[in-house]
C-alpha cells in the first residue's frame, strides 16, 4: 500500500487541490508483456488519483513502468489487471478528454506552427472563426506569434516542445498528459521550459499528469508527487508539495526544496 509523505512548507494550493473533483483514478493496475522467452511485469498493483487542476508528476527510475502507465492513462496501451477511470468512465481507448505530448517531436511536418494547432480543432468541426480565435490565444501563450508561419524544421527543440503543448491545449482536454517531454533538450532550454509550463499551469489551471526520472524537475513542478517503485514498478509513496504557488529558479536552493528532492532521492535509491 502506497504511504503519504509528510507535509512541507505552503498549504494552500494542495488544501484547495483536495476538495476537487477525481479526473482519472488508476486502481490496481497491472501491465504484463507476453514475449516469446517469458512474461515481464512491467506494473503491478499500482494506484494513483489526479484530481481536478492538478500538477501531478509520477517520478521513477529508467524501466520502473512510469511511460507504459501514460499511454494507458491516455488509452494508448490496455492494463492487463485493474482499472482505469475517468470521471465516471472507464478508459477503453484514447480521446479528446485527454491530450499528450510526448518526449519526441510529434509536430506534422509539413504544417505550420498555426496549422499544428488548429490541428484538433479542425477535427472537432468548430465554426472557422472559433478556431482562429482559439489559434490566436494559444500562440500569445506560448511566445509564438512571430513563428505562425513556421514549419517544424525552422523551430529549436524548445519551441516545437511549445507548439505541442499549445496543441494539447488548444482542444480543452480534461486532462493533459507530458511524458518526459523536456527529456531531450539541453539544460538550460529544460529550466526554461519548466518556468513556461508552470506559468502556463498557474494561468490556465490545466489538470496535468507529467512523468519524468529528474528529481528536481518533479519537484518544482508538483503539486503532487507519486514515487515509482523498481520494476515491477508500483506507486511507493504519494507526496504532497507544500511549496509556494508562484515558483522561481531561486526556490530550487530553498532548505524546503532541497529536503523534498533529498527524500525523494533516498527513496529512488532504496528501491
Amino acid at each position: 500500500m502506497k504511504k503519504k509523505a509528510s507535509p512541507q512548507g505552503d498549504r494552500s494550493e494542495v488544501l484547495e487541490a483536495k476538495v476537487a473533483t477525481s479526473i482519472i483514478t488508476a486502481s490496481h493496475v497491472e501491465k504484463v508483456f507476453h514475449t516469446k522467452k517469458a512474461d515481464v511485469t512491467a506494473l503491478k498493483d499500482c494506484s494513483l488519483e489526479v484530481l481536478e487542476n492538478e500538477f501531478v508528476c509520477i517520478v521513477g527510475t529508467s524501466g520502473c513502468g512510469k511511460s507504459t502507465l501514460l499511454r494507458m492513462l491516455a488509452g494508448l496501451d490496455t492494463p492487463t489487471g485493474g482499472e482505469i477511470i475517468i470521471k465516471d468512465r472507464p478508459v477503453l481507448g484514447p480521446g479528446p478528454d485527454r491530450g499528450m505530448v510526448f518526449q519526441s517531436y510529434t509536430l506534422f511536418p509539413w504544417m505550420t506552427v498555426e496549422q499544428n494547432i488548429r490541428y484538433g480543432l479542425k477535427e472537432k468541426k468548430l465554426p472557422k472563426e472559433e478556431q482562429d480565435a482559439i489559434v490566436d490565444q494559444y500562440l500569445d501563450t506560448v511566445r509564438l506569434k512571430r513563428f505562425r508561419k513556421a514549419y517544424p524544421k525552422e523551430l529549436s527543440g524548445g519551441m516545437k516542445q511549445r507548439v505541442a503543448i499549445a496543441r494539447a491545449l488548444a482542444s480543452k482536454p480534461e486532462l493533459l498528459l507530458m511524458d518526459e517531454p523536456f527529456g531531450a533538450l539541453d539544460p538550460i532550454t529544460k529550466g526554461q521550459m519548466q518556468l513556461f509550463i508552470r506559468e502556463i499551469w498557474q494561468k490556465e489551471k490545466p489538470t496535468i499528469a507529467f512523468v519524468t526520472h529528474d528529481i528536481e524537475e518533479a519537484v518544482f513542478l508538483a503539486t503532487k508527487i507519486y514515487v515509482m517503485s523498481a520494476r515491477p514498478g508500483r506507486v511507493r509513496m504519494e507526496i504532497p508539495v507544500y511549496l509556494p504557488y508562484h515558483r522561481t529558479p531561486d526556490l530550487k536552493e530553498t532548505k524546503e526544496f532541497v529536503d523534498l528532492r533529498m527524500q525523494i532521492q533516498e527513496l529512488l535509491l532504496t528501491n
